[in-house]
């Protein structure tokens, strides 16, 4: 990583969240991007890079061209969403992005790029500007590797692999259904400590199932990444996992890619108005899916879809099976936590974010003993107040709750419910086709996600307040809460 400059660049002191990214051609080691900020009057050179190796275990002989560009390109989003800061509470971020790849042609049509445009502004609320150029140095070494036979099986249903619960549920639930379907799991991301509980969750499933699963992982690594702040906020993650996954599943012979996610966390609605600073990503939102989707299709000329199968179903119903199975350990050892502790001697989760209380309700309410230790109750009391998500997802449940039971006719309970959240009358108008469901049959499963979800709160809120809610400031605040639900 260089940080001396190349060039002087021009202060930007009107736009100050604007970016400039002159990508150097995406290599295996040694790539590198010149990263300018406009408003702090800095240039760097950072240097990253793509281990692409686990994409030799495919079916297709040859690695086609384009495949190589969606790699590069969600490659490109990654280093450009890390590196490039991201103020909530700021003007809109610009990111100005130079890259060079096999087929600058067909990237920069219109029908494609505007929908590459849409998807990035969707999932980061940010404006992405690419300027595709030729490239012209050697491929990836993957691409320079032909297979005469394939190294996995054909058939493999490929699916995206994080090690959290969701994706061991989801997995879990498919292999439970689906008895003689191989399965190619797909991880990536720069995390270490990500990619080691990939690899955990991984190794202790495959006991059970030693001749159903694969596992391909394609890491994005920086160089030196300790020296380089790094945007904490990085709202692409679920578009970069899911255009690399997407590549994975063509290599695969396939064009699906299942994405494994419970329905309340994929559409992730906001708590309330006032719940300001909380994450509401849409990683694997059913729009982002749906936008994913078209772009990988527009690019490749056929048909490609992100597909999630637990849409409809909650957290807990996911993990039904692993319950029915009495799988406790194997549950115990996946990560949900959105703010990992590393302080030695301390649990890695937090106990009190948003996924981890999702998940402790899950278990209850399925029934599973969680064996996982959370930093609350387990470790050392944060400085913080941990009561603030707990707080807000309680009061959302009760405006679910306030909402649907204002009636007892489904097309009432979905005018007060998309009065409230009116996001998900879009979700229906545009997904209703893709999931083969009328719009009336998509509006009366999501009513019921939404039904099961209260149900499921009641039975183990009693179970996830205790050490987060226990001082009567807290029980006040709740108080307070559930009364602006009731009357929102």
């Amino acid at each position: 990583m260089n940080y001396a400059p190349s060039r002087t660049p021009k202060s930007d002191k009107s736009d100050r969240n604007n970016y400039t990214l002159n990508f150097k051609p995406v290599l295996n080691s040694n790539g590198s991007v010149e990263f300018i900020d406009h408003c702090e009057n800095k240039i760097l050179t950072v240097s990253f890079g793509v281990d692409d190796q686990d994409f030799q275990y495919r079916v297709r002989a040859e690695f086609p061209s384009i495949i190589a560009d969606i790699v590069d390109l969600a490659v490109a989003i990654h280093v450009s969403d890390r590196l490039a800061f991201h103020d909530l509470n700021k003007k809109l971020r610009h990111l100005n992005i130079v890259l060079p790849v096999r087929h600058p042609e067909l990237l920069s049509t219109e029908p494609f790029y505007t929908k590459l445009q849409d998807l990035l502004r969707w999932a980061t609320g940010s404006k992405w500007v690419f300027d595709f150029q030729k490239r012209t140095v050697s491929e990836l070494s993957v691409e320079q590797q032909s297979i005469l036979l394939p190294t996995v099986p054909e058939g493999c249903e490929v699916a995206l692999w994080s090690g959290g619960l969701d994706a061991l549920a989801g997995l879990y639930t498919r292999l439970q259904t689906s008895h003689t379907v191989p399965f190619m799991l797909f991880g990536t991301g720069s995390s270490k400590s990500v990619y080691a509980r990939q690899e955990k969750v991984f190794q202790a499933i495959i006991k059970s199932f030693p001749t159903h699963l694969y596992l391909c992982r394609v890491p994005i690594n920086f160089l030196n990444s300790k020296l380089l702040r790094k945007n904490k906020i990085t709202r692409a993650r679920g578009v970069v996992f899911t255009l690399l996954g997407a590549a994975c599943a063509y290599l695969m012979g396939q064009r699906t890619l299942s994405v494994y996610e419970n329905g309340i966390g994929a559409i992730n609605l906001p708590y309330r108005a006032s719940a300001v600073g909380l994450d509401h990503s849409r990683s694997v939102h059913p729009l982002t899916l749906l936008m994913v989707s078209d772009v990988v299709s527009e690019l490749l000329g056929e048909n490609f879809r992100v597909y999630n199968p637990f849409l409809f179903l909650t957290k807990a119903q996911i993990c039904r099976a692993l319950a029915e199975n009495q799988e406790n350990d194997l549950v115990a050892i996946t990560q949900s936590c959105d703010s990992r502790h590393r302080k030695s001697q301390q649990p890695t989760q937090c106990g009190y974010c948003s996924s981890c209380i999702l998940r402790k309700q899950a278990l209850a309410a399925s029934k599973i003993e969680d064996k996982t230790r959370y930093l609350v109750p387990h470790g050392d009391p944060p400085a913080s107040d941990p009561s603030k998500h707990l707080l807000n997802m309680l009061a959302q449940v009760e405006t679910f709750r306030a909402l649907l039971t204002s009636s007892n006719k489904i097309d009432l309970q979905w005018e007060a419910l998309t009065r409230e959240f009116p996001i998900l009358d879009d979700i229906v108008d545009r997904s209703a086709g893709v999931e083969n469901l009328s719009p009336a049959e998509m509006r009366s499963r999501l009513i019921d996600l939404y039904q099961r979800y209260i149900t499921e709160w009641d039975i183990a809120e009693s179970q996830i307040t205790t050490g987060i809610l226990n001082k009567s400031s807290n029980q006040q605040t709740l108080d307070r809460c559930l009364t602006e639900a009731t009357h929102a």
